[in-house]
């Protein structure tokens, strides 16, 4: 699509077929800025054109008042009033999908706009008329105060019709006039090798629908569940590996399953301490982005004594120590 916007910019431009051409010149400009902007992109699949320019007025509102902030000192405030809330959840993912990486699906369930009457609110295109806050401009005046005894006015998109300068007359059947509807629909979430704890999968504009709103974002914060074999470190493992008395005393030689159901072997000379610690290279968790470096897998040693000793084998344990 941008390609062919590109090929017909050069065709329609003023400097070679004359004025003529010039406002089909500036349409396509427009359709090349939107398009290959993923943000508007977005915003014109959901709202269209109109939903296009109140985004690009509430982000002009937030850069007017971020300069006011640098100059006077004040705190900064999302003054984007088109902008919906964020939605934040946290996901808990087990340790061998991070570790592996693995596609899941959540079900959530959303605000959407109203198919029937297409998020108009009205029963047809015919069911409108001139909204009498903004007079059917669409656009109101409002007084901003910027610091004590300073003000300024700021024109915006009338927050009853949001700035069409229309509002329904009839109401849709389907959604009274509300203009949305509820329902459910399914996320795909990709869990990449490595994810970091509390790192942020962000899904931009996936969060409820609102009339005179542009979407927020749907938001997973990535944690790990709880294993019961390992624990994470960042890009570390530990895990705790139990021994027997004679296995700490003379040695032993075993061999566990990793999170990818690998098998790593372990070999030790005895005698081992309790709480002895053994480092493996490259056996802790995928680096992100980089999944084939890895970090260390840290073993713990315990050694389970026996609840009870026979007679015969105090004296057995006895005479090695004589």
């Amino acid at each position: 699509v941008l390609f062919r916007s590109r090929k017909l910019s050069k065709l329609h431009h003023p400097d070679l077929v004359g004025e003529v051409s010039r406002e089909i010149y500036q349409k396509i400009q427009r359709a090349y800025e939107v398009l290959g902007d993923r943000k508007k992109r977005m915003v014109y699949d959901i709202r269209g054109e109109e939903g296009v320019k109140q985004f690009e007025l509430g982000q002009n509102d937030v850069w007017q008042h971020e300069i006011f902030s640098s100059i006077f000192g004040m705190e900064h405030k999302n003054f984007g009033t088109m902008l919906g809330s964020n939605v934040n959840m946290i996901m808990l993912v087990g340790l061998s999908d991070i570790y592996s990486g693995a596609a899941h699906s959540v079900k959530l369930s959303k605000q959407k706009f109203c198919r029937a009457c297409r998020g108009t609110g009205a029963a047809s295109k015919e069911d409108f008329i001139p909204c009498r806050q903004c007079k059917g401009s669409g656009v109101v005046t409002q007084s901003i105060q910027i610091m004590p005894g300073i003000s300024t006015q700021q024109q915006g998109p009338c927050p009853k019709c949001a700035g069409k300068g229309k509002v329904p007359g009839k109401p849709c059947a389907t959604c009274s006039g509300t203009k949305v509807t509820k329902g459910s629909y399914k996320l795909g979430v990709d869990i990449e090798q490595g994810t970091p704890e509390n790192y942020d999968l962000v899904f931009d504009m996936e969060a409820d629908q609102s009339p005179d709103e542009i979407p927020g974002d749907v938001i997973f914060t990535v944690q790990s569940a709880p294993h019961k074999l390992f624990t994470r470190k960042g890009n570390n493992l530990e895990m705790v590996f139990d021994l027997t008395l004679r296995e700490s005393l003379l040695g032993f030689s075993k061999s566990f399953n990793h999170l990818d159901e690998h098998e790593v072997e372990i070999e030790e000379d005895g005698p081992i301490q309790y709480n002895q610690k053994h480092v493996m290279a490259d056996e802790g968790m995928p680096v992100h982005h980089v999944p084939s470096e890895k970090g260390t897998l840290t073993i713990t040693y315990r050694i389970a004594l026996p609840d009870r000793l026979s007679e015969e084998a105090k004296k057995k344990v006895s005479s090695v120590f004589e």
